[in-house]
């Protein structure tokens, strides 16, 4: 992995995720927390490619009632998302 994204905000409401897009590159990996759970169900999530990891903070899923089942995201622990930081060569923050 390379760039591990977390989007935290809604495309919904900003166009922050738009702009995650527009940097994402294969290998990558995108995790959604708090509000940026909703870009499970924006249409723009489908611009991104199978070659990016896609995965959210269960505990930010189920407070926003998104339904995982038909995305192609897995649900993580905040301890996995703070693994996944030392992993990473650099890590951006969207919000």
């Amino acid at each position: 992995m390379t760039t591990l994204h977390i989007v935290r905000e809604s495309a919904f409401t900003t166009n922050d995720f738009v702009q995650c897009l527009q940097t994402v590159k294969d290998n990558d990996c995108i995790v959604f927390t708090d509000d940026g759970c909703y870009n499970l169900t924006h249409p723009c999530i489908e611009q991104v490619s199978v070659r990016v990891e896609l995965k959210a903070i269960s505990e930010h899923v189920n407070a926003r009632a998104v339904n995982l089942t038909n995305t192609k995201a897995t649900a993580i622990t905040m301890n996995e998302l703070v693994a996944l930081t030392f992993q990473a060569d650099r890590v951006i923050t969207w919000q």
